[in-house]
């Protein structure tokens, strides 16, 4: 019963993010936000929405090890198996924007930071508060560094059809299952690995991190 909990589970977790990435990219543009940006930002978060939930849910109820195993998990399957995946099928990829010489670096910061607040086994308020930060500032770097990056073309059709009652009511839908679907992914994964004798750690590093990951494949 609780491996039919967890798929459900999942699942509502993996659609509610979907239906918050599809409404916010919809409002982006439809405020002729760039394609960049909204990748960088609307879809990044909405697709770390499931991880986040699920480790917020686990922190929440105590379950330390299930909520770091996830993350890192996540970690681990974003940069091997999506970006693998991606580059394997495609068979050249030329950004506009110089990743490179823009980004690389907020990429590499909050590795190298985790790696040195690791260092005492405690992960604490203070360093929490230290990613937010660094969040915030990437954000105002993103917003700031480029005026072309910024700007998109407008969608005339997007424009008209565009319904804030339809995508208020499919964010709130959104946010329901995901807040749901986090919290019965947690229960029902706690169970698994009880009966299966294994620990939260390697329940929430293999079988939560690949679900919570499934939207950014």
């Amino acid at each position: 019963m609780d491996y039919a909990i967890f798929l459900v589970a999942m699942a509502a977790l993996i659609y509610g993010a979907d239906f918050i990435i599809k409404e916010s990219e919809r409002i982006a543009l439809h405020f002729n936000i760039s394609h960049f940006v909204i990748g960088a930002t609307l879809v990044a978060f909405g697709t770390s929405l499931p991880e986040m939930a699920a480790s917020m849910m686990a922190a929440g109820q105590g379950k330390s090890d299930m909520a770091v195993a996830n993350v890192l998990g996540s970690v681990i399957f974003n940069i091997t198996l999506v970006l693998g995946l991606v580059f394997f099928i495609a068979k050249s990829m030329k950004p506009e924007r110089d990743l490179f010489a823009q980004d690389s670096a907020w990429v590499v910061m909050p590795v190298v930071i985790f790696l040195i607040m690791i260092q005492d086994g405690v992960i604490g308020r203070v360093d929490g508060l230290i990613f937010l930060l660094i969040m915030v500032s990437y954000l105002i770097f993103l917003f700031t560094s480029s005026k072309e990056d910024l700007e998109g073309d407008i969608d005339e059709s997007l424009t008209e059809k565009f319904n804030w009652g339809k995508t208020i009511l499919l964010l709130s839908i959104g946010f329901i299952f995901t807040i749901g679907g986090a919290n019965f992914v947690i229960d029902s994964g706690t169970n698994i690995a009880r009966s299966l004798e294994v620990s939260e750690w390697i329940i929430g590093l293999f079988l939560i991190s690949l679900g919570t990951s499934l939207p950014e494949r």
